[in-house]
């Protein structure tokens, strides 16, 4: 059974490394090894009762991606996905991480931001609450000053807060999330203005074009 499971794998990641977007698999591999060099500093975090009333987890972890790379008002993803309404706080009028699948990022198996969540989100309610609420029902001012307090050096744990930050800016810059991303799939791309994959390549920037019709003098133009 364990030799199947390997050669699972194995076949797995010959499988994403082999396709066209190994750039963006790598970006999301690259992460879950940063992700698995934090767990010792997760296991230090206390977690306490505040852990377990954590309501929503999947719409704070939203809520944090929205606070790290800030989006318009939206209901579904770029994949169709879910999006909590308290999630996004709107303070851009462009789409963010949220809708770029942060979310689902951060469950990817791949990323292994699961074994993070409990001890991060833990953290992340006992200094919300200290603000007032639960992250969700915080301005977005106020979620930025948690996450200011989380990600700051004096912080014990703050390692686990990088991590947590680093599954939104992969997910929007990257478009983890998506198999040959295009401009007309990853609103992230339609932001930054990237065309993303071309299946038959771009005519129009192709390296067949000439550079010049001059001959240098020897000769190495056409």
């Amino acid at each position: 059974m364990q030799q199947l499971r390997q050669e699972e794998n194995v076949g797995r990641f010959a499988g994403l490394l082999s396709r066209r977007d190994v750039l963006q698999r790598a970006t999301v591999l690259g992460l879950g090894a940063f992700v698995a060099s934090v767990l010792p500093a997760a296991e230090r975090i206390f977690v306490s009762e505040a852990a377990a009333a954590v309501q929503l987890p999947d719409a704070t972890l939203q809520a944090f991606a929205d606070t790290m790379v800030p989006g318009r008002k939206a209901l579904t993803t770029d994949l169709g996905n879910e999006i909590d309404p308290l999630a996004i706080a709107g303070v851009d009028s462009e789409p963010g991480a949220v809708e770029a699948d942060a979310l689902l990022l951060y469950h990817n198996p791949l990323v292994g931001f699961d074994a993070l969540e409990a001890p991060f989100l833990s953290e992340l309610s006992a200094r919300s609450l200290a603000h007032g609420a639960p992250f969700l029902d915080l301005t977005f001012d106020q979620r930025v000053a948690v996450c200011l307090e989380g990600l700051g050096p004096s912080n014990p744990s703050v390692l686990v807060w990088e991590a947590a930050a680093a599954v939104p800016f992969t997910a929007f810059l990257a478009a983890a999330e998506q198999s040959e991303a295009t401009i007309d799939t990853s609103s992230a791309y339609q932001v930054m203005g990237y065309p993303g994959t071309a299946p038959n390549g771009y005519a129009e920037f192709s390296y067949k074009r000439k550079l010049a019709t001059e001959l240098t003098s020897r000769g190495y133009l056409p």
